[in-house]
């Protein structure tokens, strides 16, 4: 009798553990990339951006990972020298991260 009691709390509790393990890890919050031609990505919990310093001049366009919303590519924009943002982007939801494309 015992064991009949007992197998549907110990079904519940393994689902609720597989659950548990089978979520998603949430992305990190916030992040920047490495310089490349003066330029960098960052990304917070919903903002994205690019900004370049010193840029010798390069074709650059933003690219965003967006949770549970499309993501999000730029146009490709020219930049020399200092600009900051050059170009951003708000997710709905969650920024998972950002880079920059170079042409």
């Amino acid at each position: 009798m015992r064991v009949r009691k007992a197998l549907p709390l110990a079904a519940a509790l393994a689902s609720g553990v597989a659950g548990i393990v089978m979520t998603a890890m949430p992305a990190q919050a916030a992040g920047d990339t490495a310089r490349y031609n003066g330029c960098a990505a960052h990304w917070r919990t919903t903002a994205a951006w690019n900004e370049c310093k010193n840029s010798p001049g390069t074709n650059i366009q933003l690219h965003v990972d967006c949770s549970w919303d499309w993501d999000h590519t730029s146009g490709w924009k020219w930049v020399k020298g200092t600009v900051d943002p050059v170009q951003r982007h708000e997710c709905a939801n969650r920024a998972n991260g950002a880079y920059n494309g170079f042409k």
